[in-house]
């Protein structure tokens, strides 16, 4: 099996160090092909680094000075790494023993950008984000329902699309990853990076998998969640929502329906006085240049469209029992 470095980003976790280092390193060491963990401190103010010296020595540390963000506290372990595979991997998640060896084989082919496994939020339930297959619905890239045992199934007959695999818990091609420039900086701070990135791999025919059978624990309170309030983690939801959609969704759609459709939004939430929600769209506004620029750079090397993605990816399930 290839050797895997697992990347993990912190900013002010140290509980979060505490608590779920132990799992990496112990899942780290029984995965057979190797592995090196590092960890970006992204310029934390807490007790972090001195954790990682003093109670994880096997953990290479790589620090920031100061706070940049997520994306870029994944580029940096991004470049630290020596190999090709890297699982790059949140503070808030508990890794289980086989995860690795479940999804290195989806890279005994060239074309595979990512793959990613089953998350379980920590009271058991599966995270429905696990698995993203998505339809155009209202002019929107909606999350279409999925069962487990149905996945588990499917999964024996074909491997599983899916549109793109979750920033907190995938494996990725280190060389594909660094050739599409790493996560978009328009999504600063955070959210929407991963969408984003997955979709752009797929443009290119570099397709992601979901292996339902190696599973993690992703826990409720994460770093972000636990350092940034509320409202401004929603602002930034919807902004980014904004700018996916100005960046990807095909031009005849955008202008006939997604456009409209988040115009009848926006009215509704002002007559609601939803200030949040109404908020992030006048945060994503100034960003419209920088998403033109982006859309415009990704049409000049696309190989697949948008559609013929969403069809493949929906065409791993039941698409016309599902996504009606």
């Amino acid at each position: 099996m290839k050797p895997i470095s697992i990347i993990i980003p912190n900013y002010n976790g140290a509980r979060l160090l505490r608590r779920n280092l132990p799992s990496v390193l112990s899942a780290a060491k029984s995965y057979p092909g190797g592995t090196r963990v590092i960890v970006v401190d992204d310029g934390s103010t807490d007790d972090s680094v001195q954790i990682l010296s003093s109670e994880f020595p096997e953990v290479t540390p790589v620090v920031h000075e100061t706070n940049k963000g997520f994306a870029e506290a994944i580029f940096t372990g991004v470049i630290s790494a020596d190999t090709e595979l890297l699982f790059l991997l949140n503070s808030d998640v508990e890794l289980h023993p086989n995860c690795l060896e479940l999804l290195e084989p989806y890279f005994d082919e060239d074309s595979t950008f990512s793959a990613t496994p089953l998350m379980l939020d920590d009271d058991g339930s599966i995270n429905r984000h696990s698995w993203n297959l998505r339809s155009f619905q209202r002019g929107y890239l909606k999350l279409v329902d999925w069962d487990l045992d149905e996945a588990k199934k499917q999964r024996q007959r074909r491997k599983l699309f899916t549109l793109y695999s979750s920033g907190g818990c995938m494996l990725v091609s280190r060389s594909k990853f660094l050739e599409l420039e790493g996560f978009h900086p328009i999504f600063k701070p955070f959210y929407g990076e991963d969408f984003d990135l997955g979709i752009r791999a797929w443009y290119r025919g570099w397709q992601s998998y979901f292996e339902p059978n190696a599973t993690l624990v992703h826990q409720s309170h994460g770093s972000i969640k636990d350092s940034v309030k509320r409202a401004m983690v929603k602002k930034t939801r919807r902004r980014n929502r904004y700018l996916l959609e100005w960046i990807h969704t095909p031009l005849s759609r955008l202008l006939v329906s997604t456009i409209p459709h988040s115009i009848v939004q926006l009215l509704g939430e002002l007559v609601m006085l939803d200030t949040v929600n109404v908020s992030g769209f006048f945060k994503a506004v100034p960003r419209i240049p920088q998403a033109l620029r982006a859309r415009m750079r990704i049409r000049s090397n696309q190989q697949l469209s948008l559609d013929t993605i969403l069809e493949k990816t929906l065409g791993s399930y039941h698409p016309a029992e599902k996504t009606q």
